[in-house]
């Protein structure tokens, strides 16, 4: 049955939130082992708008009323893509959508010899500027930002954003607009060595971190980074192609790489590695999906305070996609450590630490469908995002028509509502 209703199971919800739209919310899951994907691209074919999938696979997609007839796409690398019409969805309860894997067996494939992946790499470098925009254009998205201690939520941050980007090879920097935000009570602990060093380092945005981990546009403003795309790209790192699979009949080719320094001249006397990963189509060596971690090798025990997820420091991810013949990011996922109090050195207990999810909702790329965002009126980047003072607009919220990527999940609230509500939260900390 599956199969025959293309992937669907039909427990699904479309009702009409306003005059103007049509909501339709649902969960997408793996047709064989019924598990959540997460981060699956939920949006209109051809067109800029769409929403992702969360952790528990679900979404929630605002569809103006003038894309009713318009074709509903549900795509994820190493899946066979979903389609449907929007106005030919049943209006039932909710939409569970299957996608059928796509499983390249690396056994077929014959042995990748190094030159051969050198060729990937360097196609990928050459045709960057033909992948990726030039012009300056706009984004519109949803930002959360969440503190946690160990594994309890201390903070929420919510805004609804423009970013406005430069285009590749362009020296301007990334400016944001926030249109609105909202904010909890923050329960985030600091110790004197913890404000001395932000009182010394000064403050930080990390909305602007999470931009920064855009590969396509900053790959050659961080130290890290500079040499990735450039004309130096394979002199400096090694590449190991971790495996190929498919986003309908396009291969996708996942590869590693790493600074040769690591295995190089430091010959392996470091803690850490930055592993470095991309996603590349094999049609036009366009990177879909980038992914940094910065994991401990060794000397685990010495460094529990600041070791979490996957043996990581700091890793985030970047997704892009097409529209209009480039490519553009469209979901954000950061987590690093908190400069606040030290965890425990005996137990690793107490580490505290965000993790930033900035789902991209629409893309704006002539200059007369957007409002220029100006220097002096952009969020500022030295000044921590919860100490900047917004009004809370309840109507907003309530009528709010761009997807909220995860729902607020019951263990945020139960965390954060120790004296009151969130909703009361975010009116006091809005006035």
């Amino acid at each position: 049955m599956r199969y025959i209703l293309f992937y669907i199971v039909l427990l699904l919800l479309v009702q009409n939130s306003s005059a103007q739209n049509i909501t339709i919310n649902g969960r997408v899951l793996n047709d064989s082992t019924d598990t959540p994907i997460v981060y699956a691209n939920v949006a209109i074919k051809g067109c800029p708008i769409g929403v992702s999938t969360n952790e528990a696979g679900e979404f929630n997609f605002h569809v103006p009323a003038k894309n009713n007839s318009d074709t509903l796409i549900v795509s994820a690398i190493g899946y066979k893509s979903y389609e449907c019409v929007v106005n030919e969805i049943p209006q039932i309860d909710s939409m569970v959508i299957f996608l059928k894997e796509q499983i390249y067996e690396l056994q077929n494939v014959i042995v990748f010899p190094e030159e051969q992946l050198k060729k990937i790499i360097r196609n990928v470098t050459k045709k960057i500027k033909k992948n990726y925009p030039k012009q300056k254009y706009l984004l519109n998205g949803f930002y959360r930002e969440l503190v946690l201690k160990d594994k309890s939520y201390t903070r929420l941050i919510e805004a609804a954003i423009d970013i406005q980007k430069p285009g590749i090879n362009s020296e301007i920097g990334d400016l944001v607009r926030i249109n609105e935000l909202r904010k909890s009570n923050s329960y985030v602990e600091y110790d004197w060595k913890s404000k001395l060093f932000n009182k010394i380092n000064g403050e930080s945005n990390q909305m602007y971190r999470v931009l920064a981990t855009d590969i396509i546009t900053h790959h050659d403003k961080s130290y890290i980074t500079k040499h990735i795309f450039t004309n130096d790209f394979i002199k400096n790192y090694d590449f190991v192609l971790e495996n190929v699979t498919m986003i309908d009949s396009v291969r996708i080719f996942e590869i590693r790489f790493f600074d040769k320094k690591f295995y190089g001249e430091l010959g392996g006397s470091f803690n850490a590695i930055e592993n470095h990963r991309i996603s590349v189509r094999e049609d036009n060596y366009a990177v879909i999906k980038y992914t940094f971690k910065f994991q401990f090798v060794k000397n685990f025990d010495q460094l529990k305070t600041v070791n979490f997820e996957d043996d990581c420091f700091v890793s985030h991810s970047v997704y892009y996609k097409e529209f209009k013949g480039k490519y553009y990011p469209y979901l954000f996922d950061y987590m690093s450590l908190v400069i606040a109090k030290y965890a425990d050195k005996n137990t690793g207990k107490g580490k505290q630490y965000t993790k930033a999810t900035l789902l991209v909702n629409n893309i704006l790329t002539k200059r007369s469908e957007y409002e220029k965002i100006k220097g002096k009126f952009s969020s500022p980047k030295d000044v921590e995002l919860y100490k900047q003072d917004y009004k809370y607009n309840k109507e907003f919220w309530d009528n709010y028509n761009i997807i909220q990527l995860n729902p607020l999940y019951k263990q945020v609230k139960t965390d954060i509502e120790k004296e009151e509500t969130l909703e009361e939260q975010f009116i006091e900390n809005g006035k």
